[in-house]
């Protein structure tokens, strides 16, 4: 599949964001910049002085809307409170998840922000686990202020939980070093008898003896970890990878147990078993390095229908919101999920419905409405609800439970497997018996059996296609894009149809401010007290416009200010200049020819703006081209269906591909009865959950709500949707890859094969070709990605003319 390759004057408009260095398309609105967040964040670094940032590291990464929105802090008050008290010292101590590290930058901002703070005395963070730690002298540091003072920076910082402090690589990278360790001494060991040694010479035995224990060793340490695997999917009924690989390293150490014990140490492939159990851990952990990185840079969080006060008894209680039966009468904070369907009591309330139904507008309900389990409410003040439904009935409840993740079965790999060690086991016992017939000797035979059984052990495959899923991600990541499971790559091969949601996914997670040029003629101190009234909201209109302020450099023209929201209308604060407006045109002024959301003073207009949802940057160009390369486009959204047939009309899509109005089951079904098999879905909200468990491959650009991103196979951090072109044209350059190691495999297995059959294989020759074939095969895999490093070179992030 081919699409033509981008324009030079397309090319040219690429360019690199000034902050976090990701290739973003410039335009006439913003040429510097990748997003908002990345603009705030650099003006903030040079206003505090900390622009020695930017010396620390090459590449961080898109810093998104999350520095504009304030994150609920009541889990870090009683943390703090505990670790006062559990100490006896001046100093105490906590360690927090950190989301958003990525480059050495990253680390020493952490530290120098908390160095900042009354009562510092050390930040600690360890990148490797996405953690730090704090110390401080007690009831002199106010953590929240240090937790928010980063939020401003891009890091998100959450509770500890139970995996804080652990690697979940550890015991794979203690057995890689200490089998390393062991395969260098083997070779050392093994050296003298390639050299010349004699059987009989002084030391001979020693050393022989020697690499014995050596390769025993390294079997003991590092062979479990490849056992262990290849018998579970053996029990499961898959072949995997790792029992070509068991079986090599149990043939090669139990046959050269037995030269060993017989005294043919011609044939004792000690030094080999240590190398290939070194070499295939380095395999396994460069597969696996780049996977759990891209799983340590969230917090990793899970989100639950939080806590409600309950009236019981007539008593409120404070209780988990799984609690919750039909009749109860209950209350939420200001920005929670209603965790089951209700009736609002009391007064109206404004909520956001777009993460429950894909409705981009909040959307008021007068008391006595009915509000969809899902929906945030977006009021500064307490809710009051009467629960409609039980918990375990709410649609929120399936929206948020977590199916196990079932291994992925590649039946492409399994023939391969199948044909692999049917055709390896039957060359070799054709050889022992060959070698039997023609008078050798049982030892002979069983030494030509046992040199096919090693030479034909997959060496080059167990290294050069981990490196290349270590690679590929690596390139990824330069355009925002970072993998969560290393079986992608494999199932994007048999991807036909691509899945979008529509709201916070082809549009902007947030709404744009459509006529920004109406603040210029305000002066700079009504521009400060437009924030002042947003500072806090949580309405659409007011993020965008507190977004818009801040990545300006406007600062607030007073923090504490009581603003009044009247739900439906807008945001009120009397001030000593007079009484301010922001909202719906009626109730903001008395003066007619306005539309849309007006500021007054005193019920004077000053400015009126207008609001829109944004295409996400590049969004048409890049479906245009997957539609080109031969993929099924469409739009599965819960907004009303006409306007996701006029979005999928703007994305050059036939309005027949933009299907709205769907419910979470309605999507679910869509992917079950039609692609299963075939489907990549990219949503951000909770209706694409169940769309999620259903389809052969997920990716999300919402990290921050702690639910799809622990479901998707791939996260796209930033504004643009050039990731998902990048992952596609990645995606065929991978494939070429593991092609020609593939290729190279199966010539080389057929000249080593050879080799045994005629007996001139020996543990010197295995020992040679070994890292021959190993050095071969990783060449192959950057020379199939050096197309991708050619266009990474030129930031030409919309190329797709290799998918």
């Amino acid at each position: 599949m081919q699409t033509p390759s981008i324009t030079p004057a397309a090319r040219s408009a690429t360019v690199l964001c000034i902050h976090c260095r990701t290739p973003f398309s410039a335009s006439d609105r913003e040429a510097e910049f990748c997003c908002s967040g990345c603009r705030f964040v650099y003006h903030l670094l040079h206003k505090r002085g900390l622009e020695d940032f930017y010396h620390y590291g090459e590449k961080s990464s898109p810093v998104g809307t999350s520095v504009f929105h304030e994150r609920p802090l009541d889990w870090l008050r009683p943390l703090q409170a505990a670790a006062e008290t559990a100490t006896n010292n001046e100093v105490a101590g906590l360690e927090l998840r950190v989301q958003g590290i990525s480059c050495a930058g990253c680390v020493w901002l952490l530290e120098a922000v908390f160095a900042e703070h009354p009562g510092a005395v050390s930040c600690r963070v360890n990148s490797a686990t996405g953690s730090l730690r704090l110390r401080w002298i007690k009831g002199t540091c106010d953590l929240e202020c240090y937790v928010r003072d980063a939020q401003r920076f891009g890091y998100l910082l959450g509770p500890p939980g139970e995996s804080a402090g652990k690697q979940p690589m550890r015991p794979l990278v203690r057995k890689l070093g200490l089998c390393g360790a062991l395969a260098l001494n083997a070779m050392l060991f093994a050296l003298p008898r390639y050299l010349g040694l004699e059987a009989g010479a002084q030391f001979a035995a020693l050393f022989d003896a020697i690499a014995l224990l050596i390769a025993s060793a390294s079997i003991a340490i590092g062979g479990p970890y490849f056992f262990h695997r290849a018998w579970a999917a053996l029990r499961r009924g898959d072949l995997h990878i790792d029992l070509p690989i068991s079986l090599g390293l149990l043939f090669a150490y139990g046959g050269s147990v037995l030269a060993w014990i017989t005294g043919s140490l011609s044939f004792a492939y000690f030094d080999f078993v240590a190398v290939f159990t070194f070499l295939m851990l380095l395999g396994r952990w460069l597969q696996e390095r780049s996977v759990e990185s891209n799983r340590r840079r969230l917090l990793g969080l899970r989100l639950t229908p939080g806590r409600v006060l309950t009236l019981r008894n007539g008593l409120e209680v404070d209780l988990p919101a799984e609690s919750l039966v039909r009749g109860d009468r209950f209350s939420i904070e200001s920005n929670a999920l209603v965790p089951v369907r209700s009736r609002l009591i009391a007064s109206p309330a404004t909520f956001a419905l777009n993460w429950i139904t894909g409705e981009p507008a909040a959307r008021t309900f007068a008391a006595g409405g009915l509000v969809p389990a899902g929906a945030r409410t977006l009021s500064s003040q307490r809710i009051e609800l009467l629960a409609m439904e039980d918990w375990s009935s709410s649609q929120l409840a399936r929206l948020l439970a977590f199916e196990d993740i079932k291994p992925w079965r590649n039946p492409g790999l399994q023939k391969l497997i199948r044909i692999y060690l049917s055709c390896i086991l039957i060359i070799a016992a054709v050889g022992f018996l060959t070698w039997v017939i023609s008078g050798a000797g049982i030892l002979t035979s069983f030494q030509v059996l046992v040199s096919i059984l090693v030479v034909s052990c997959p060496c080059a495959i167990g290294v050069a296609l981990p490196l290349l899923d270590d690679v590929a991600a690596a390139r990824l990541q330069q355009f925002g894009v970072h993998v969560r499971e290393a079986s992608l790559w494999a199932r994007l091969r048999q991807v036909r149809t691509i899945l979008f949601d529509k709201t916070g996914t082809i549009t902007l997670e947030s709404l744009t401010l459509a006529n920004p040029e109406t603040l210029s003629p305000l002066a700079p101190q009504t521009v400060s007290t437009i924030l002042t009234l947003v500072q806090n909201g949580l309405h659409p209109v007011a993020a965008c416009l507190r977004e818009t302020l801040l990545a300006k450099g406007y600062e607030a023209s007073a923090i504490d200010a009581h603003v009044r929201e009247v739900p439906g209308m807008g945001l009120e604060w009397i001030a000593d200049g007079g009484c301010w407006r922001l909202g719906r045109a009626a109730w903001a002024t008395e003066e007619s020819g306005f539309e849309g959301t007006v500021l007054s003073l005193d019920r004077k207009p000053l400015a009126a703006f207008a609001f829109r949802e944004e295409i996400r940057q590049g969004a048409g160009d890049q479906i245009k081209r997957l539609v080109q390369a031969g993929y099924e486009i469409f739009l599965v959204s819960g907004d009303e269906p006409g306007r996701v047939r006029t979005m999928a009309a703007k994305l050059g899509l036939p309005e027949s591909r933009g299907l709205g109005g769907l419910t979470p089951d309605d999507k679910a079904s869509l992917v079950s009865s039609r692609w299963a098999d075939s489907a990549l879905i990219f949503g951000d909200g909770a209706n694409d959950s169940l769309a999620f468990d259903a389809a052969l491959c997920r990716g999300t650009p919402s990290v921050d709500t702690g639910l799809l991103e622990n479901k998707a196979d791939f996260y796209l951090l930033g504004r643009s949707l050039a990731g998902i072109g990048e992952l596609f044209s990645l995606g065929r350059r991978h494939r070429l890859a593991t092609r020609m190691v593939f290729s190279f495999a199966i010539t080389y297995n057929a000249l080593a094969v050879s080799a045994a059959l005629l007996g001139w294989m020996n543990p010197l020759v295995a020992a040679v070709i070994m890292p021959l074939s190993s050095l071969a095969s990783i060449a192959l895999v950057f020379l199939a990605l050096r197309p991708v490093v050619a266009t990474a070179t030129h930031h030409d992030s919309s190329n797709l003319k290799s998918i």
